[in-house]
């Protein structure tokens, strides 16, 4: 699942901070090739800084947990980048907005509570045991 982050924000009333979720919603949910349907398909967070000096001024959008697939190149990629961009832009147009896209592979260690089904957390755990214990790759006792 893709999750949104927003650093460096000003400081913002809860209405303005839902005004640029759903503006973020609805630029995401314009690349189809993410197959996204709804707010409910990723995560957005709003991470407070620790330090108000210069907030608002340069804003940083990120995106990650986008796994890697054919349909998702880098023109994608880019057009994503682009609209999430865009949407802060006009929001918070004398600020300075970056977006960067960080795609990942499911090889690099994913677990979720999603979609497991009707399974039992046990048969999961049992799923994943297996699944680690194959990819465990042999010692080498003269190294």
């Amino acid at each position: 699942m893709p999750v949104i982050k927003v650093w460096c924000l000003p400081k913002s009333s809860e209405a303005e901070l839902n005004a640029l979720h759903k503006s973020l919603v609805a630029a995401a949910l314009q690349v189809d090739e993410l197959g996204l349907k709804d707010e409910n398909d990723f995560t957005m967070l709003f991470p407070r800084d620790m330090m108000a000096y210069g907030l608002g001024q340069e804003i940083i959008v990120e995106v990650t947990g986008l796994f890697i697939k054919p349909e998702r190149d880098d023109l994608v990629r880019e057009r994503l980048a682009t609209y999430l961009g865009l949407a802060v832009k006009e929001r918070f147009p004398k600020a300075m907005v970056e977006c960067f896209i960080n795609p990942f592979a499911l090889s690099q260690g994913f677990w979720t509570s999603r979609g497991y089904g009707d399974m039992r957390f046990s048969d999961v755990r049992l799923l994943t045991m297996a699944r680690l214990n194959e990819k465990k790759p042999e010692r080498n006792e003269h190294v």
